[in-house]
């Protein structure tokens, strides 16, 4: 059947309530806008689950994931050892990706970067257990080659009701204090990417101008740039659910695309 559904989550550890604790109630409309975003998902009925990640390891060729075995991970780095995703990877649909886009590498028993864990932790709690696989980017993502990944994602989900998630975070830099210092360049990017994927201009939020995005320290425009090429930059029943930047980072929760309302 093909991708019957994309979005995309941000990936904050502070929003998972045993990380973030009494502090999630300042990032209340992220939490809330994940819930949701969780349960279109579940309700779009998908056979397997493809999340592609900024922060999964990097190859100098290529892009690296986890496709094979279990899809395990923790969030141990940030306080919650308890708080875990264990899921079956889609071998079947990771051999035909592979054949499609052969420079992609395992990463065994690696566990998951917290890019993957944030957004599979609302999406696990809300029933999934399916076949998953999660793959990162390119060192360094260029628009023809994650064009290219986009098309691979799509050849090998033609088997099949395919769900695809992008985890990205927006800007940095929105406040003094913020991870990466202040630059007003957050803000303007944030308003722009905002705008964009709002109205469903997903080729537009895909060539903001590099000096801006570069700027806003984000790590969003790629991740969404695979996830809009796979579906061919459909927009069915697209729903802006939330932004938000109380930390000085911010946070966009969308569905991009599904085949129900």
């Amino acid at each position: 059947m093909g991708i019957v559904w994309s979005g995309l989550a941000p990936h904050p550890p502070i929003i998972v309530e045993s990380v973030g604790g009494a502090r999630c109630s300042e990032v209340q409309t992220t939490i809330d806008s994940m819930w949701e975003l969780a349960r279109d998902f579940i309700a779009s009925t998908p056979d397997r689950l493809i999340l592609i990640s900024p922060h999964t390891p990097r190859p100098r060729a290529g892009i690296a994931g986890w496709f094979k075995g279990r899809i395990q991970g923790n969030l141990s780095r940030f306080g919650a050892p308890q708080t875990r995703i264990d899921l079956p990877a889609d071998e079947d649909w990771a051999t035909r990706f592979k054949t499609a886009y052969p420079q992609a590498a395992d990463l065994g028993s690696e566990p998951l970067d917290h890019g993957a864990m944030v957004p599979l932790h609302f999406i696990y709690e809300a029933g999934w257990r399916g076949p998953t696989c999660v793959f990162g980017l390119p060192y360094w993502p260029g628009a023809e080659d994650l064009d290219r990944i986009g098309v691979a994602l799509a050849a090998s989900a033609s088997s099949g009701k395919t769900a695809v998630l992008a985890s990205g975070d927006m800007s940095h830099c929105l406040k003094p204090g913020a991870p990466a210092g202040f630059d007003e360049g957050g803000k303007l990017f944030d308003a722009a990417f905002v705008e964009k994927v709002r109205n469903s201009c997903y080729k537009d939020a895909c060539q903001l101008d590099s000096d801006l995005q570069e700027a806003a320290r984000q790590d969003v425009v790629e991740s969404c740039h695979i996830a809009w090429s796979a579906n061919g930059y459909r927009d069915n029943n697209h729903r802006f659910l939330s932004y938000e930047g109380p930390f000085g980072v911010g946070y966009t929760v969308m569905k991009f695309y599904g085949d129900n309302a």
